[in-house]
């Protein structure tokens, strides 16, 4: 049997400055986990600009600087940087090394006007040849001429100042806070009270397929989003002078940790597809033995979805650091039927599974629908800092028939995102490091006997500026360790692709820590 493992996968560890990230108030997130961390600049020459590096504070602004300071990592070479914009052109760390696909706030304007009004921070990326991309901040607000809409478009902390006859209505917020999964509501007449006429739409971040349609009457915005990230609604408002247009980001951000799993061909009602399935286990020092995945002590769709079992996580019954929450506010509004269920059930599992996408239409664009192409979610609501968290993906089954013909319609990527604390700090397998390939001819079986991508670890703690922050690690083996996946047999059970990525085949009962210690 040959396994047609193509590309790889691809971890973001998101390593953001020690400032206050720009969000909205208000914001529905766990206060505790403002996530943000630097590399310290330990000092030296910068071996590439021959400047000198001095040692920098990571938690405090720097006064600017001929040059982004990246400092010399082990083997002399360039450094990773430290999370801050040294040199104040709007970019962090740019040309420094960096883990490809790794991703930073940024703000591509004077420093002076970050976070203030209606500026926000955008997000940098690592490029897959290790270095920050250095034009590209993705999604950031920045100062724009002002204009009469009671808000501070060029972020100078004044609003509407300096034009004449500005005596307008229309309130356009600077931007607003959703969770995930849980309808997201807006009333148009705060923006605009004196319209006669109201139309939303969404813009969704890359990735988000299908974007949902937003849905309410008159000026009544009913729009429930998916997944984490950054979101844009605008408001057309009609009036007898005209039309008027605010647009804002919605940020949509959930509590603790969130992995989200997303595949490019989900389907099985009116089309064909696959199912893959998100798995969650820990590595916890505190047990005797080790977690094993497709038992009670992995959370996926047998022990943490509403209403299955509770994942066994506790090492006693003095354990609470995996306690179910005292009300199902939390996980309530999951996407039905599921949060009917969280709520008769009166609690939440933590951790859980909010999402199990089997099967779905991928024409259905109305968020709250049954049908509609989720993905799917792990949630843990206080990540305790002792353990590893591990993820895995397992090719569950196909709803085609792998007779395509085009053999590419047969092949799943799998796609991880990572947040912390509401701020996504990793997208594993993501583009720019190759893709993971997944083929349903090489997954002829259900569930644990295909194969499942043993994939990151995360781990929380404090960072360089005492804030709690998550760290995550891709696993990769080292060369030649395992079989390759291009000539694995029938009795191979491990195999690795060519970027070192893991495969795994019967998982069922198999130790979570078999293949990868546990990262440190």
């Amino acid at each position: 049997m040959r396994l047609a493992f193509v590309g790889g996968v691809l971890v973001v560890v998101s390593l953001g400055a020690c400032t206050e990230d720009a969000r909205p108030s208000g914001l529905p997130i766990d206060a505790s986990l403002v996530v943000s961390d630097a590399a310290i600049d330990l000092g030296g020459r910068d071996t590439v600009t021959g400047f000198d590096v001095m040692p920098v504070d990571p938690c405090s602004a720097p006064p600017c600087g001929p040059v982004e300071r990246c400092g010399a990592d082990v083997d002399g070479g360039r450094g990773m940087g430290n999370g801050i914009d040294d040199n104040c052109n709007g970019l962090v760390d740019e040309l420094c090394g960096c883990t490809p696909g790794e991703m930073r706030p940024c703000f591509p304007a004077a420093v002076d006007r970050r976070g203030v009004g209606a500026c926000g921070d955008g997000v940098a990326r690592c490029t897959e040849l290790a270095a920050w991309i250095g034009n590209e901040c993705r999604g950031a607000t920045t100062p724009v001429e002002e204009t009469c809409n009671q808000r501070d478009d060029d972020c100078d902390g004044a609003t509407d100042e300096g034009l004449a006859g500005c005596d307008t209505a229309l309130a356009c917020p600077s931007s607003a806070g959703a969770v995930p999964l849980v309808e997201f509501s807006y009333d148009g007449r705060t923006i605009d009270p004196a319209a006669t006429g109201y139309r939303w739409t969404l813009a969704c971040p890359e990735g988000v397929t299908p974007c949902p349609t937003p849905s309410g009457e008159g000026a009544a915005l009913r729009v429930t989003v998916p997944r984490a990230g950054r979101y844009a609604l605008t408001l057309e408002s009609t009036r007898p002078s005209g039309v008027q247009r605010c647009t804002f980001p919605l940020y949509a951000q959930g509590r603790g940790l969130r992995v989200e799993l997303d595949w490019d061909r989900k389907g099985g009602i009116n089309s064909v597809g696959a199912d893959m399935d998100l798995h969650l286990a820990l590595i916890d020092r505190r047990r005797v033995q080790s977690s094993r995945w497709f038992t009670p002590e992995d959370c996926y769709f047998q022990t943490g979805r509403s209403p299955g079992g509770t994942v066994r996580w506790s090492v006693d019954e003095r354990d609470t650091r995996f306690a179910p929450s005292a009300t199902s506010e939390l996980c309530e509004g999951s996407p039905p039927p599921h949060g009917e269920m969280w709520r008769a059930a009166g609690r939440c599992w933590n951790p859980r599974l909010d999402v199990d996408n089997l099967v779905c239409d991928p024409a259905v664009t109305d968020g709250r629908d049954p049908r509609y192409c989720f993905s799917e979610n792990a949630t843990v609501d206080d990540p305790p800092d002792d353990v590893t968290f591990r993820v895995g993906v397992n090719f569950y089954r196909d709803h085609g028939l792998c007779d395509g013909s085009d053999p590419a319609d047969d092949v799943v990527h799998p796609v991880l995102a990572v947040s912390c604390g509401g701020l996504t700090r990793a997208a594993v397998g993501s583009v720019d490091d190759g893709l993971v390939a997944m083929s349903c001819r090489d997954n002829p079986m259900i569930g644990s006997a295909n194969w499942t991508w043993i994939a990151a670890d995360i781990r929380f703690g404090a960072s360089a500026c005492g804030a709690r922050d998550c760290v995550v690690t891709p696993l990769r083996a080292t060369a030649g360790r395992f079989t390759a996946c291009s000539r694995v047999t029938e009795d191979g059970d491990v195999c690795q692709d060519e970027r070192g990525r893991v495969f795994v085949r019967r998982a069922g009962a198999r130790p979570v820590d078999v293949e990868f210690a546990e990262t440190p």
